[in-house]
């Protein structure tokens, strides 16, 4: 594959990877928004912009997982090849990763045709929209090292699922609140819901980061055969601990929100909302640095490989 359709490769995986975190937050900040009864207009206001997200995000994910599957194609072509019915069979529905792809496919577009159908709003998470956006995770995790030879069974992939779901909760619902709460929130007059929202919220980033920590630090071992060393002596190692820096950032950042600008909205402090969006872009900065690290982390080889 030339570099240009490897670079346009990682941008696509980095578009998908966005898409299922957003997902992910979007059915999280359902559950965490549900809260505000006490302000009609504020409640359906908040549904009205939320409710809307997850069809937006299922019909761009479809584009790029199709896209996904073309570059596939583009990648098992010699030059001067042509693209056949027997490649496409072959290149995209069979074997694991094929497997992984069309199940993808066929989730993110049964969800969609869902959504379509009910049109009604639901003041809550969705239990049929979150069953299939965990197959569309769970689908991403047989398309990359947590599907190889380095687990017993489909241990691998139920860590990588593991993952993906706890940055989510993290990372993905401080995106979605971002866009759908905090500019409804800024008023002076609604900072004690802005306050407990955010309170709320840093329920779900510390059983999110827990997870994804968890998860992470367990893959790493069993990539490393236990010997951390190796780390900076391949590509991929080089690329991890670039990104547990960044996560640490993030981190710091969250613990920042979570022991003085909570308080200090709780308190209703004047200068605390400025104060809370730079810490949100910040936060939002480094976890976009993270996503970009990990669409090249997923297609480099493991310390040992290659």
């Amino acid at each position: 594959m030339s570099s240009g359709l490897l670079a346009l490769y990682a941008v696509v995986r980095g578009v998908i990877f966005t898409g299922l975190l957003l997902l992910v937050g979007t059915q999280a900040a359902a559950a965490l928004l549900g809260a505000p009864r006490s302000d009609a207009e504020l409640a359906d206001s908040l549904h009205r912009r939320l409710d809307c997200m997850p069809g937006r995000l299922l019909a761009g994910l479809i584009v790029a997982i199709l896209a996904r599957g073309a570059l596939q194609l583009a990648s098992l072509l010699d030059p001067g090849d042509t693209v056949t019915l027997d490649l496409v069979y072959h290149g995209l529905l069979t074997g694991s990763w094929g497997h992984a792809w069309l199940l993808q496919v066929v989730a993110a577009a049964i969800a969609l045709s869902l959504l379509s159908y009910r049109g009604d709003r639901v003041a809550g998470p969705d239990p049929y929209t979150i069953v299939l956006i965990v197959l569309i995770l769970w689908a991403q995790t047989g398309m990359g090292h947590a599907a190889g030879d380095n687990w017993p069974g489909p241990a691998g992939r139920l860590l990588d699922l593991t993952h993906l779901v706890g940055i989510g909760i993290w990372l993905g619902t401080l995106a979605v609140l971002t866009f759908v709460a905090m500019p409804l929130l800024g008023h002076e007059s609604r900072l004690p819901t802005l306050a407990a929202v955010v309170r709320a919220f840093s329920v779900y980033a510390r059983v999110g980061a827990a997870l994804a920590v968890a998860s992470g630090a367990t893959a790493a071992l069993v990539y490393t055969g236990g010997s951390i060393g190796i780390l900076a002596q391949s590509t991929w190692g080089r690329l991890l601990i670039i990104k547990v820096a960044c996560m640490c950032g993030v981190l710091a950042v969250g613990w920042y929100n979570w022991k003085i600008v909570t308080p200090a909205l709780e308190g209703q402090d004047p200068d605390c909302r400025r104060r809370l969006r730079r810490a949100i872009r910040v936060e939002l900065a480094l976890g976009v640095l993270m996503l970009a690290i990990t669409t090249v982390l997923v297609a480099s080889p493991l310390p040992g490989e290659g």
